[in-house]
């Protein structure tokens, strides 16, 4: 029967599988159909969008429809439901979904300077839909499941049982190679010119992401670039590419001065209304809630959890909403199966109610122990999960209780009216340097950030009546 399986019938459908890739003119060989591409791009669009909120704002929403859209009209697969959301997420990215769904973050936009560097990576992620890199990717078995911020934070064991991954993003990426990202570079080259838009931008778009993978803390390359490596030169790239086309560059649009005033008064960088940490302590201003953590944990505020990880992995607390009261959750919570030696325990919560209970869980990757705690602060329940190896639950329960004492309302005006920085764009009354801007229209942010969000360097001259950006202090709404 095994060498039946090596008919003509699977030679035929193996050489079906291969065909000629319209944007990339290509031979390629591919088990899966388009439709099979159009449906996991939706499945996963879904999760996105229950994960990581839209932008509020239509009329960024609707510039970046309207480029992305016709674009992807002008491109080798107009047909596909392509759709372009930009995400309520200060992470510097962008990324494609197979079949159409393009995202584009708040946090790139915010360091783009003209519609025309937006083109350079909306024409990037559409190039990577129709040369069809995910689904070459996944007749490889080489899809990537990413939580967004989890994996660096929280361990693969710890992070399994304690489901920090699927609340998460649990969003489907995709880790392009660098012959992808040429590819896709290209193709975006083509559907620029296609719109007119002045693909030396990308040279610029290129420029920036680069510094920036230079100049977070750590030395972190931005969300975009470590899902697209840089190929090597792309910047150069890009440039030979215009030499090499006999264009007018005057004939080419930039929409400098339209795409600062669509993004002027944008949030900058994290907002602080969905939680932020000082020190080991997290407030949540929104909620009214606070909870501090052991000291030198490693922590990390997503969409639906707050987590922290001792330093060696040996345990992890995250704290998430929970539905109905303290009794109706943790019945919830334990009707999971795999828990064994559930019994309830006295934890102190203050005068706040509350109920909680150990428990040992059997897993793939072994046995672990842990302590968890329904309570209420303002009117709303939590769940604080704290989980370590066998034979730990001594040391764990100790940070649990812990934590537990920590939580509670917050009533500092300070922290309950905090508002995230803004964009503010400025039309400069004389001709000055970067430096001389900066003083002048001072923000919130060091100098150096400054200059590369308006794509400047130390010592850049400015023109008189030129648009810039500064970063001002948040304002109550």
């Amino acid at each position: 029967m095994r060498r039946a399986l090596r008919s003509p019938v699977f030679i035929v459908a193996a050489l079906a599988a291969c065909a000629t890739n319209p944007a990339t003119g290509k031979r390629e060989f591919s088990l899966v159909s388009e439709g099979d591409e159009v449906q996991l791009g939706q499945q996963e669009a879904q999760k996105v969008a229950a994960s990581m909120p839209a932008l509020q704002n239509q009329a960024v929403q609707d510039m970046v429809k309207r480029m992305g859209m016709a674009m992807a009209k002008s491109s080798e697969r107009p047909d596909l439901p392509w759709s372009f959301t930009v995400l309520d997420d200060p992470v510097v990215n962008a990324f494609a979904l197979p079949g159409g769904p393009i995202f584009i973050t708040r946090g790139i936009l915010t360091h783009m300077n003209s519609e025309a560097e937006l083109a350079s990576v909306v024409g990037h992620e559409i190039g990577h839909v129709t040369a069809r890199h995910s689904a070459s990717q996944m007749s490889k078995q080489q899809l990537a499941s990413l939580g967004l911020g989890v994996a660096s934070v929280i361990s693969p064991t710890a992070a399994q049982y304690a489901g920090i991954a699927e609340q998460g993003l649990g969003l489907l990426m995709l880790k392009y190679g660098r012959d992808d990202e040429m590819e896709a570079d290209q193709l975006g080259f083509r559907y620029m010119l296609s719109n007119r838009w002045d693909p030396r931008e990308a040279v610029k778009m290129f420029q920036m992401l680069a510094r920036t993978s230079g100049g977070e803390k750590e030395g972190r390359p931005p969300a975009w670039m470590s899902s697209h490596p840089d190929p090597g030169n792309r910047a150069e790239r890009a440039a030979a590419r215009l030499k090499e086309r006999a264009i007018d560059p005057d004939s080419l649009l930039r929409n400098r001065e339209q795409f600062l005033q669509t993004i002027d008064g944008l949030s900058y960088g994290q907002d602080p209304r969905e939680g932020f940490f000082r020190g080991s302590t997290f407030y949540h201003p929104e909620l009214a809630m606070q909870i501090s953590f052991p000291e030198g944990w490693q922590t990390a505020n997503m969409p639906q959890v707050i987590a922290a990880r001792e330093p060696q992995g040996k345990a992890l607390v995250q704290v998430q909403l929970a539905k109905g009261s303290p009794d109706e959750a943790i019945r919830a919570f334990f009707s999971n199966q795999g828990f064994s030696n559930v019994r309830e325990v006295q934890v102190p919560t203050g005068n706040q109610p509350s109920k909680s209970a150990v428990f040992d869980v059997a897993t793939q990757q072994g046995q672990f122990q842990g302590v968890t705690t329904f309570l209420v602060v303002k009117g709303r329940t939590y769940q604080v999960l704290s989980v370590a190896g066998q034979g730990n639950l001594q040391a764990v329960d100790g940070v649990h209780r812990q934590v537990m004492a920590s939580a509670k309302e917050v009533t500092d005006p300070a922290i309950l009216n905090v508002r995230a920085p803004r964009v503010k764009v400025v039309k400069l009354p004389r001709a000055m340097s970067g430096e001389e801007f900066y003083s002048q229209f001072p923000s919130v942010v060091p100098m150096d950030e400054v200059l590369l969000i308006n794509g400047l360097e130390r010592g850049s001259q400015l023109q008189q009546g030129q648009m810039l950006k500064q970063i001002v202090a948040g304002t109550a709404r």
